[in-house]
């Protein structure tokens, strides 16, 4: 299977994904755009002020969706599980977020930018949540953080974004509380409830 895990920024993803990994098949754990960027520091900045410069960046960003899709194909290929550190949705959840805070919409246009082009769609979405006051906690340990990655009307419309993404299964997971094994526990419940065809996915965020 292909498991998203999704989320703002400091709300625990990649830890996740790490502790998911001992639980799957051989899975591939295919990273952030950020990390699987042949040159990060290229990525353009995060907070366009125009949709124009909204969907530029997107255009960039499926440039390093491709990798991560050969990556993709090849862990299936070699009969592995695969687990995506983001997805595609997480490129629309920006543009929706940063578009509410700037006053403009390109929803419409960049979903059609996305679906242009083949890219690594997972079979079940985990979107990770947690309280806006805890990620600036967390986010003030990291040197660099962009602020607008924990501002909290960010959270807010990047997290509603989700009541209608592209993957066609999501479930939420709130990390505010409860430890790292905890949530692991959780998380592969809807997995394994999910690969069970158990339908709806919904959990309390």
């Amino acid at each position: 299977m292909i498991l998203g895990i999704e989320g703002v920024s400091c709300v625990g993803k990649t830890t996740l994904a790490a502790s998911l990994a001992t639980h799957l098949d051989q899975p591939a754990v295919v990273p952030c755009y950020y990390h699987a960027s042949p040159d990060p520091t290229r990525l353009p900045k995060p907070e366009p002020f125009t949709a124009d410069h909204q969907l530029a960046n997107i255009s960039q960003f499926l440039d390093v969706e491709d990798l991560r899709l050969a990556r993709t194909r090849q862990a299936l290929a070699e009969g592995r599980d695969v687990i995506l550190d983001r997805t595609v949705d997480t490129l629309l959840a920006h543009a929706h977020a940063v578009g509410r805070m700037h006053g403009f919409d390109c929803d419409d246009q960049a979903q059609r930018a996305v679906t242009s082009r083949t890219v690594a769609m997972p079979d079940l979405t985990i979107v990770l949540t947690a309280d806006p006051d805890v990620l600036a906690r967390r986010a003030r340990l990291r040197k660099g953080m962009p602020t607008i990655f924990y501002d909290r009307h960010f959270s807010e419309h990047f997290n509603t974004y989700f009541d209608h993404p592209l993957a066609p299964a999501v479930v939420r997971l709130d990390t505010t509380t409860g430890s790292p094994e905890e949530l692991t526990a959780r998380a592969l419940d809807h997995i394994r409830r999910h690969q069970a065809g158990e339908h709806p996915l919904r959990e309390a965020s």
